[in-house]
Order: structure tokens, then C-alpha cells, then sequence
């Protein structure tokens, strides 16, 4: 592929990839396997976001349908929020294609994107940068099931390689080691994966959005999701799917980047360099007395005009299309492709 070294972003055509499966974030099945995929409202944000800032979006439904145009991208950017259902391996399908047939593309690539699908995996390769995470077991077939009596209770009990809070209700919380084997057989029969068991940590729930390349990061906060009704009311609770999703109070967002040390920072900045070409990811958690600790690396977080990633660029004076323009910088900058003016004057 022969790279244009004078390209600019207002001549820049962005191939979106997003499946797109219900009407609207209120017909989302919360117990189904599809929450990943994309509502309507998602769509026209990101679509409407990166028509502002390029020349022309392309959108397809999926990987196949990106294949059969991939003689027209040659020279384009690929922009995914595609969220898959039924394989492990989703969320890394759209860099796969990318990869394969030299298409540059904004985002994780391959490789982090299976580490941070596989939660147990994740916590593993964050404990390298003095991340803490909840004490585990990964039950796998084969797996005496009585590990997790080496727990501390209560205990949350999830699919390891889902995202969007599929599989976690209020019952994934539970308070017997009775209770917690049940769950895990009903889980294992449902999802047909590995679950992951761990010790339930009480905190403020945090995302923490990260915007950058290995050499500068351009945005780094702390965003507390919030109840408005109740300030306190995730500090003992999950942030289940129903709260993600179809929840009947009040979520916010506000900064908490304060609370983290100099020192928590500079790891978890460390983390994401570690990781390779990333551009953006959030990174979810609690953080209370005792400081952060992870929950999950997600490098494909919610990107609409309400996540947390937009009011974190709200927070450090950017708007919702210069977060999206700095993205697409940095994925030009990881081809090594300059333009000038990504930022408005």
C-alpha cells in the first residue's frame, strides 16, 4: 500500500464498521449476548461526530462486509465499533482484516485486543505494571471448582471473555461459596467459556480514559460513574448491565483523576504503553482507600457524545470532535502519516 505522506484529515475518508442490531438502547435484551453490538443512537453519534472532521464516512455492518470492499479502502482509514456475539475473538476480527490486507485502522490491534477480551489474562499482564486486581480463580473445564473456596467472600461471578457487562446481574454478587458454585454451573452451560470468580471490591466505579501513543498522551482522566440520586449507590453494588444499559437513575460522570497517586498514574500510563498501538482505551475499576484496582481493559469503550471518554475531552476543554480528530491523529501517527491542524484553531 503506497502511503500519501501529505494526507490531511479533511481529505480523509474513515470506513466505519458497526453492527448495528436494535432500534434504540431501550429495546436492548440485557440478558442476551448481543449488548456489545450497536444501538442507533450510538451510530448516528460516531457517524455524525467523524462526518464533521473528514471528508466522508463509509459504514459497513461487519468484518465480511468490509472484505468485499476492501479494494476501495486501500488509502482510507478504518474506524471500528463493531461489537460481534458467540466468539471470544471479536473484537479483534475488524484489525484481523485490517492487518491482513494492509489497511490502516484507528485503535488496539490484534494483540491487545485478545489480551483485554480475556479478564483473567488482562489482570495478569497488568500485575507486571503494579496494577492491583481483585483476588481470582478462573474456573475452565478441567478446573477443580473448589478453588474458589481459597476466596475471600463475597464473591462476583462472571463470563471471562465478555464485555458490556454481559452475564452480570445483581445475583452475580453473592455471598456463599454454595451460591457462587450454582452461579457458575448456570454460567458455564449458558456462555460455553471459562468464568472467572473473584473477590468483590467496594469503591467508587471508575473509567479511566486514556487518549495517546507510547511518546505523548494527550488525554488522561479519571471519570467516576455517578448516581445522582445517590451518591454512593455503586460503592457496594455492580455496575450490572441493567445500570449500563436500561437504568432508571440518573448516571453521570465527574473527575476523580485526584485520586490516584502520581505514582498509580504513571503505572497505568505504563499499562497502556505496554499494550502497543492502542490510540485510545479505557481502563475500568474501583478506586477507594487503599487506591485503584483494575477491573477490566477495555480498548474498545463506548464512544458517544454521553460516555465517559466524551466528558473526560469536555473536562480538559475539548469537544467531542476534537476527541475523535486526535484519535485519528494518533492512528495516522502510528503509520507514520503526518497532517497538520487536527485541532481546531
Amino acid at each position: 500500500m503506497s502511503k500519501n505522506t501529505n494526507i490531511q484529515i479533511q481529505d480523509l475518508t474513515i470506513v466505519l464498521i458497526a453492527d448495528r442490531t436494535y432500534k434504540s438502547c431501550e429495546e436492548a435484551d440485557i440478558k442476551g449476548h448481543e449488548l456489545e453490538m450497536i444501538s442507533n443512537e450510538y451510530f448516528e453519534d460516531i457517524f455524525t461526530g467523524l462526518s464533521k472532521v473528514c471528508k466522508q464516512v463509509v459504514s459497513y455492518q461487519s468484518p465480511e462486509e468490509l472484505i468485499n470492499n476492501i479494494q476501495n479502502h486501500s488509502n482510507d482509514l478504518v474506524f471500528t465499533v463493531y461489537g460481534g456475539s458467540n466468539s471470544r475473538n471479536r473484537m479483534a476480527l475488524v484489525p484481523a482484516v485490517c492487518e491482513s490486507y494492509n489497511i490502516k485502522f484507528a485503535g488496539a490491534d490484534v494483540y491487545a485486543r485478545i489480551v483485554c477480551q480475556d479478564k483473567f489474562l488482562s489482570k495478569e499482564f497488568a500485575k507486571r505494571y503494579n496494577i492491583h486486581s481483585p483476588d481470582s480463580v478462573l474456573i475452565d473445564y478441567g478446573i477443580p471448582i473448589e478453588q474458589i473456596k481459597e476466596l475471600k467472600l463475597p464473591l462476583v461471578v462472571k463470563p471471562n471473555f465478555e464485555g458490556s457487562s454481559i452475564g452480570i446481574d445483581e445475583s452475580s454478587k453473592v455471598y456463599s461459596y454454595e451460591d457462587a458454585i450454582v452461579l457458575i454451573k448456570k454460567l458455564q452451560d449458558e456462555y460455553e467459556q471459562a468464568i472467572i470468580v473473584e473477590e468483590f471490591i467496594e469503591g467508587k466505579e471508575v473509567c479511566i480514559c486514556i487518549v495517546g501513543q507510547k511518546n505523548e498522551i494527550d488525554l488522561f482522566e479519571a471519570m467516576e460513574v455517578y448516581c445522582e440520586e445517590d451518591e454512593n449507590f455503586f460503592y457496594n453494588r455492580l455496575y450490572t448491565a441493567k445500570e449500563k444499559h436500561l437504568s432508571d437513575k440518573t448516571l453521570s460522570h465527574r473527575s476523580i483523576t485526584n485520586l490516584l497517586s502520581e505514582n498509580q498514574q504513571k503505572d497505568i500510563k505504563a499499562l497502556y504503553t505496554a499494550l502497543g498501538k492502542m490510540d485510545y482505551m479505557r481502563i475500568d475499576g474501583r478506586i477507594n482507600a487503599n487506591g485503584f484496582t483494575l477491573i477490566e481493559l477495555t480498548p474498545d469503550g463506548y464512544m458517544g457524545t454521553d460516555s465517559s471518554f466524551a466528558d473526560a475531552a469536555r473536562k480538559n476543554k475539548m469537544t467531542y470532535e476534537e476527541l475523535l480528530k486526535i484519535i485519528i491523529h494518533n492512528a495516522l501517527e502510528s503509520y507514520h502519516i503526518p497532517y497538520s491542524n487536527y485541532k481546531e484553531n
